[in-house]
């Protein structure tokens, strides 16, 4: 049974239980900052559970070393099964009332869990509770930029609400990553796990389906609370295809859940982009067939006339024309893309 958070120097076995869960592969060089993160945690009553999806690299004495020092630190290993199966494994390992995710090369602030605990003790009606983030580069760890964008800006939309209020944004883009929110266990257990055919975008998933289930986030800027993402060269390599295909695949999951009218077409156009960005890039790497069915796919959900025209018009005219004539004809307008279907270049 949860109890009220007191002060902070309450007993520790008053106070409900985090369950810390890290999936790793082939991050030894990093997993050290990151058990150090959490053991530098204000808030001392949690358990982390490392799941190692078959790294070849020191990560197994890494983690040793510090279970070895630490009780609350647990290793086990899976065959190489990516992300969310890891993160499902850490799941059925473990039984804290609260759950925090956090990636092997990633860190949190000290203060993260005790003051997101306490929000969630004080506030039961709320089921997720997500601070900002920062970014940082392995050369600099204490870096802390909005993003590593050229221009350092802040993305996320910093939303609160249930039901339609946060799916909406969800639906238009993922609204955090994925060392963000603290959630309760009952909220985890209730959605499901993550959906192993989606990397890299069962996190996104995963959150959808908690807007669906009408689970109530609330974004909270407390200091000491932030994600830290760390960017570095040995990151997740997520080529583009990849994701653009998961997006698609996610996104038709989505439609067959969702029945609001506005939230159904926002998806459906969604879709269409997607597709069609995919299509392109497909075609433009040579992959003529796949990026010809994809492009026909995104013709069928646009939502207009001339976007459908174009969208189809391209996976017509892509078996006829190189790669960079292509590109010029999808990068057009639908008029200079009909018109400029059949014309040749011009001879220098």
């Amino acid at each position: 049974m949860n109890t009220k958070l007191g002060a902070v120097a309450a007993p520790t076995n008053s106070l409900p239980l985090v369950s810390v869960i890290v999936p790793t592969y082939n991050y030894g060089q990093f997993i050290g900052q990151t058990l150090e993160s959490i053991r530098g945690q204000t808030y001392q009553k949690w358990e982390c559970v490392v799941v190692d999806d078959d790294s070849t690299d020191d990560t197994p004495q890494v983690v040793a070393n510090y279970a070895k020092d630490d009780s609350r630190i647990k290793y086990f290993h899976q065959k190489n099964q990516l992300q969310a199966a890891a993160r499902n494994k850490g799941l059925q390992q473990t039984v804290g009332q609260y759950v925090q995710f956090l990636d092997a090369d990633d860190l949190i602030e000290p203060l993260k869990l005790e003051r997101q605990v306490a929000y969630l003790e004080q506030h039961p009606e709320v089921d997720i509770i997500y601070g900002s983030v920062r970014y940082f580069s392995s050369n600099n760890i204490h870096e802390r930029r909005f993003s590593m964008e050229k221009e350092n800006s802040p993305w996320m939309p910093e939303v609160s609400g249930v039901g339609k209020e946060i799916l909406l944004p969800l639906v238009r883009s993922n609204i955090m990553v994925i060392n963000s929110p603290l959630i309760r266990r009952n909220a985890v257990d209730e959605v499901g796990l993550f959906d192993r055919r989606l990397p890299p975008v069962e996190d996104w998933d995963f959150l959808l389906r908690c807007a669906l289930m009408e689970k109530r986030f609330q974004y909270d800027a407390a200091a000491g609370t932030l994600a830290l993402v760390r960017s570095h060269s040995a990151s997740m390599s997520r080529n583009k295809a990849q994701m653009l295909r998961a997006m698609i695949r996610m996104r038709k999951k989505l439609a067959r859940r969702v029945d609001d009218t506005d939230i159904r077409q926002l998806n459906r156009e969604l879709i269409a982009a997607d597709a069609w960005c995919l299509g392109v890039d497909e075609v433009v790497d040579g992959n003529l067939l796949q990026g010809m069915v994809s492009l026909v796919q995104a013709g069928l959900k646009a939502r207009t006339l001339n976007s459908r025209m174009k969208m189809l018009g391209c996976a017509l005219v892509a078996p006829f024309v190189s790669s960079q004539r292509f590109q010029v004809i999808a990068g057009s307008s639908v008029i200079g893309s009909l018109t400029g279907i059949w014309r040749r270049p011009r001879a220098e």
